[in-house]
């Protein structure tokens, strides 16, 4: 399947504006790509009948939640079809599991895991862990300290602007949420685009209340903003994560990284992280000669700072949220 496929550029520029503000109307999206708020709405729900466009969800700062992100990446010893799906399904639906991706490479599976402190993760590891650990012969780990975004600029053949973080930072033990702004968010994790009407129906409040509480996370910046989520088999694009192990840290040097990573249209998160590498970077990209080429610009570009890298050629994201203590909702 060819990039793009039975994708029109229209359909890209709406993909791009849900990617950069999911919350938007569609009346905004209408002018932006100069379409009625009639089409629009009908390319959106179109391409989510065809799975291109999965839902959108809410971006949460979990660090202002009280949690860390941390990554569990997995080699298989003995695991075949119908274990993986077992496990995928098992990983999926844990509360604190907020990523499930299998992939090929040096690992066939990794998965994002929140939790508050060593201790809280500890029990978290025994319970994802404590039945299925002995099918995997490797389990290396890492721990995001802050993690970035940019765009899909490859939408719409643009460079993508550099972003605030996503998450991560300073944790703060004592966030001011309640169980309501919790299934606020539970709702927006499914579906971003919710309406206000809808939302207080479902939580029996008055659409104001819920206005009002999602400006108040806005405002505190729990919500970062809602992004698209996309099925990138479906699209004609190969996913990859890039493992990179830093050769020094320089803060200059890394400062003009970041800036050259997020601006990339092809980039669309960066992770800086704890472990046994110390950049995780995601890619959607057009082919296998394309990723070369932007891997061999990296290592040209940043050639003092990278000291090597391993990528992993991503099949499938099967989990795929900021906020996966809503599940329970």
């Amino acid at each position: 399947m060819k990039p793009f496929e039975g994708i029109n550029w229209k359909d890209r520029q709406i993909l791009f504006q849900l990617d950069e503000d999911a919350f938007q109307p569609a009346s905004e999206i209408a002018k932006k790509t100069r379409l009625s708020k009639q089409v629009v709405g009908y390319r959106i729900a179109e391409l989510m009948r065809r799975g291109i466009l999965r839902r959108c969800c809410v971006i949460v700062n979990e660090a202002k939640l009280g949690y860390t992100f941390f990554k569990f990446y997995l080699k298989y010893k003995s695991v075949d079809k119908k274990l993986e799906e077992e496990v995928i399904a098992f990983f999926g639906k844990h509360p604190n599991v907020g990523l499930v991706d299998t992939c090929d490479g040096r690992f066939d599976m990794y998965i994002g895991v929140w939790a508050k402190d060593a201790h809280h993760l500890y029990r978290v590891y025994g319970e994802l862990f404590g039945k299925y650990g002995r099918y995997f012969e490797d389990i290396s780990f890492s721990t995001v300290e802050t993690a970035y975004n940019s765009k899909r600029g490859y939408l719409i053949d643009k460079s993508a602007k550099a972003e605030v973080p996503l998450f991560g930072g300073e944790v703060d033990y004592a966030p001011e949420i309640d169980e309501l702004d919790k299934r606020i968010l539970g709702i927006l994790s499914n579906d971003a685009r919710s309406r206000l009407v809808d939302i207080a129906k479902e939580l029996k409040v008055t659409p104001n209340a819920v206005s009002y509480r999602i400006k108040k996370m806005k405002e505190k910046s729990i919500i970062q903003g809602a992004r698209a989520v996309l099925d990138r088999n479906k699209m004609g694009l190969l996913s990859y994560k890039v493992l990179v192990k830093v050769d020094s840290f320089d803060e200059k040097e890394m400062s003009r990284f970041l800036s050259y990573v997020t601006q990339h249209p092809n980039i669309i998160d960066v992770d800086l992280c704890l472990g046994d590498w110390n950049i995780e970077l995601d890619m959607e990209i057009a082919d296998y000669d394309a990723f070369r080429k932007l891997m061999l610009e990296l290592r040209t570009n940043f050639s003092n700072m990278i000291k090597n890298y391993d990528s992993l050629l991503v099949f499938y994201e099967h989990t795929y949220t900021y906020f996966p203590m809503g599940k329970k909702f």
